[in-house]
């Protein structure tokens, strides 16, 4: 094994268990975790240089998507039960703006070419008149609201294409944003129920889904592998240097990593039971599981 279990930080308990998507800012003065903490409607907030907890940002009511963008000095956060986003100066943590956007926004996605931030958002009830919510970070104003065909998870953007792909549940899809139009310019089947963690690398699109795979494909469609996961996961992480990525899995309690340059398991590292949201620490090469049953940081050293 190369994951070696470090430490476990205790985090404040919210009203409610559960932790969602989280994200690192990374810069020379030190490093710092962001995850939000969906059932405390905050966002914690970790020192990765000492492996600490040092503060939470309060007012963040079902708060489900941290996206951070170090070199843009950059952070957003989908708050689901306000319907809105909020952006960050990152650095420092101050509150730029908060965008009314669609019910209940889950993923989040940058446009970097043009500074557009694409909420997904899951309607009202959930999985009903579910939308894509464009938003100008340079005015903070709405632009567009895209119809999407199902109820969107994760979603990412590919500068070499200026396309936004996102992962859509049912009926289980990845739909392809043209940020030109911003207006979905074509859909690609995916064959495996329930798509959720995403990530695009080196120009493939590595899906896990709630059948317990991970699927690998080329932008086209064209399925390249499927990997058998140890159960439904949810979050994706990739780490470039490593050519390695990890899929969290809430039950059981594992975190799965593969190689990407020729993919196949590396290992299965167990968390706990409802650990699954991940971040990842690429200076550091720190893997964090958060916990919801112990509400804990579990911290994780990568080794090779």
């Amino acid at each position: 094994m190369t994951l070696r279990r470090i430490t476990s930080i205790e985090v404040p308990r919210g009203t409610n268990p559960g932790f969602d998507h989280a994200d690192v800012f990374t810069a020379r003065a030190g490093s710092r975790m962001y995850v939000a903490h969906t059932g405390a409607d905050r966002i914690d907030v970790f020192d990765c240089v000492s492996v600490t907890y040092l503060h939470a940002l309060d007012g963040h009511p079902g708060v489900a998507g941290v996206f951070i963008d170090s070199e843009r000095d950059l952070m957003l956060a989908t708050d689901r039960g306000a319907a809105c986003l909020s952006s960050f100066r990152a650095s420092d943590e101050t509150l730029v703006a908060r965008i009314a956007v669609g019910e209940r926004p889950n993923g989040v996605a940058l446009d970097t070419r043009q500074m557009r931030a694409y909420t997904f958002d899951l309607g009202e009830p959930p999985g009903v008149g579910c939308t894509s919510t464009v938003v100008d970070l340079e005015t903070n104003s709405v632009l567009e609201r895209v119809a999407l065909p199902g109820r969107p998870r994760w979603a990412v953007y590919d500068p070499d294409t200026g396309s936004v792909y996102a992962n859509i549940g049912d009926p289980p899809c990845i739909v392809v944003i043209d940020t030109g139009t911003q207006q979905i310019a074509r859909t690609i089947d995916v064959p495996s129920a329930g798509p959720h963690g995403l990530a695009l690398i080196d120009g493939l699109l590595f899906c896990a889904t709630d059948a317990g795979e991970l699927i690998v494909l080329e932008r086209n469609g064209t399925v390249r592998q499927r990997h058998p996961l140890a159960g439904v996961p949810d979050v994706v992480m990739y780490d470039r240097d490593l050519a390695r990525v990890y899929v969290a899995i809430g039950s059981p309690g594992v975190v799965q990593s593969f190689d990407t340059k020729a993919p196949r398991l590396r290992e299965t590292v167990e968390t706990e039971e409802g650990a699954h949201t991940i971040g990842w620490d690429p200076a550091r090469k720190l893997l964090w599981a958060f916990a919801p049953r112990s509400s804990a940081a579990i911290v994780y050293q990568e080794s090779a």
